[in-house]
């Protein structure tokens, strides 16, 4: 693969793949090279595929590549390989991929995964990206890495769905909209914005919001009546049918503006999981090296340099076995 000046993906016969197709390509990829696919992964992947025909194109590509995945997943990958080759039709191609995801043994990506397969939010940012996106009533909303949210004007209120991520919202005043409130809806609950600027970040298990502004409002999904006001300068969690204060906001909640990773006295473990929030691919380290504590602030242009820095204050061993796959472990 190539790339044009301009960033685009180029793949063979010159037809060009958007950035994030070939992306979300490669960790399909590496999901079915690991081994830890699921029924629902597959069924996931065969819906990504018929979603586009960049979509096909691209993974057809992936699968034509026989002699790396041979490499990485040994005879079993490429027998599957050989026996896609031999069929017609970028559709039969498609299907034998399940098989080759069904053959290999099991490893890394299970944690991962559930992050990247979402289709087709209003706005979106790629793993690594900020955005910065501007409604019609005056609001900005600042997307963090990986992230998708849609935006819905209508039912006498302003809609802002966080399907994944982490965005900042500074809402806007607009006199046409003034009699709209402004919600941001997650998995566990809504956040209603009483003139404010807040974060709001969507985990596994529960939401967290950070106020930095004026005064928010927050209803676990079930809840009725009056929720949770949450005052500048707090931060609450939001989990099944219940919001609580968290303490005060941190250096954390705010360093991803600044394009940094904040650190104070954090488990190795958490923290290679909050970089690789940043990178495509996945980190894992092991139980003695996740138990070592790092602090400080590390500027998230280049995760690869992270980890150097994390090599040199720390005693552990970086190996990376692929551009995907990065093992962490301490020496005993």
């Amino acid at each position: 693969m190539t790339r044009k000046a301009d960033g685009t993906a180029m793949y063979a016969g010159g037809l060009p793949l958007a950035p994030r197709v070939a992306e979300e390509a490669s960790r399909w990829y590496v999901l079915f090279m690991s081994g830890a696919a699921t029924d629902e992964d597959r069924r996931a992947w065969r819906d990504w595929c018929a979603a586009d025909p960049d979509h096909e194109r691209a993974w057809a590509h992936l699968a034509r590549a026989d002699a790396r995945m041979r490499e990485l997943a040994g005879k079993p990958a490429y027998e599957a390989l050989s026996l896609e080759r031999r069929q017609q039709g970028r559709r039969r191609v498609l299907l034998s991929a399940g098989f080759l995801a069904a053959c290999i043994g099991p490893a890394i990506w299970a944690a991962d995964r559930n992050r990247w397969l979402r289709l087709s939010p209003d706005f979106t940012t790629a793993v690594g990206e900020r955005r910065d996106v501007d409604l019609p009533d005056g609001t900005r909303i600042t997307l963090n890495t990986d992230t998708g949210i849609d935006v819905r004007f209508e039912g006498g209120e302003r809609l802002i769905r966080l399907r994944r991520g982490e965005i900042l919202v500074a809402t806007g005043h607009a006199a046409q909209y003034a009699s709209m409130p402004l919600r941001v809806e997650t998995e566990f609950g809504r956040v209603h914005a009483l003139g404010t600027r807040f974060s709001v970040r969507q985990g596994t298990d529960a939401t967290h919001v950070a106020l930095f502004d004026g005064a928010v409002e927050i209803k676990p999904v079930g809840q009725g009546g009056a929720g949770l006001v949450l005052a500048k300068g707090q931060t609450a969690q939001v989990s099944a049918g219940r919001a609580q204060a968290a303490g005060p906001v941190g250096e954390a909640d705010m360093a991803w503006l600044r394009g940094e990773l904040a650190a104070d006295n954090m488990p190795l473990a958490e923290f290679l999981a909050e970089l690789s929030r940043y990178r495509p691919g996945v980190i894992s380290c092991d139980e003695r090296a996740g138990r070592l504590r790092i602090s400080g602030l590390f500027p998230l242009a280049d995760t690869d340099r992270v980890l150097a820095a994390v090599g040199r204050l720390l005693d552990i061993r970086i190996v990376r076995r692929t551009p995907y796959w990065v093992v962490v472990s301490a020496p005993g």
